[in-house]
């Protein structure tokens, strides 16, 4: 019995040594601690990162910003579940208007041969979410070396730009309002129907008020 009071001691004491000496033990030093810097974005993103800043001078341009992030439910039975719908959803660059609000959203080109028809399905949904809320979805090339001039591609998007949903249209009088949507009516209705469901590929923006192509345009602008 003494033996084992004895052990009993011993562990007791072993225990109550090991605590104090992880509470009070001096941490290590941080002074010889280095690191280094990781690349937040690769050499494509940043390139393609000015050209869009280029394209829209003055306005915000974000990257990588999910849709739950730049959208909200405004309208639903059931709320919940449209929040949901937008899941873990990201574009790859968002340009913002004077308000802080997404105008345009672009997705880089890519290739899924894998599950090309999920593919489609998830940007055809994608694109629905963007377009009730006002905010028109384009492709872009993988590269600006295949990309046009800044100036002729922000051209050609106000061809396409969205309106504002109807609560949000408020902003600005109802004459200057009608005035605006006259003259994109009968500047570019015909035009621009072909885009309005669709997401906007390069090919098809540029091909826009070009008579010659309007064969081309249409089988550019559709999600196969």
């Amino acid at each position: 019995m003494v033996v084992l009071g004895l052990l009993l001691l011993a562990l007791a004491g072993i225990g109550i040594w090991m605590w104090a000496y992880r509470r009070f033990a001096t941490s290590p030093s941080s002074a010889g601690d280095r690191y280094g810097a990781e690349p937040l974005y690769t050499p494509d993103q940043v390139q393609m990162l000015d050209y869009l800043r280029a394209t829209f001078p003055g306005q915000v341009v974000m990257l990588n910003v999910r849709l739950a992030d730049m959208l909200s439910v405004r309208k639903s039975e059931a709320p919940e579940r449209a929040l949901q719908r937008l899941g873990n959803q990201k574009i790859d660059f968002v340009v913002c208007g004077a308000d802080g609000r997404a105008t345009f959203a672009f997705d880089v080109e890519r290739y899924h041969v894998s599950d090309a028809e999920g593919h489609a399905e998830a940007v055809n949904l994608k694109n629905r979410i963007l377009k009730t809320a006002g905010v028109r979805l384009v492709f872009l090339k993988n590269t600006i070396k295949r990309m046009p001039a800044p100036d002729a591609l922000r051209a050609q998007l106000n061809l396409v730009a969205r309106p504002r949903p109807k609560e949000e249209v408020r902003r600005t009088t109802r004459e200057e309002l009608e005035a605006k949507l006259s003259r994109f009516e009968s500047q570019y209705s015909t035009q621009s129907a072909e885009l309005d469901d669709e997401v906007a590929s390069l090919s098809g923006l540029m091909a826009l008020n070009d008579p010659l192509q309007p064969a081309a345009r249409r089988a550019t602008t559709k999600i196969r």
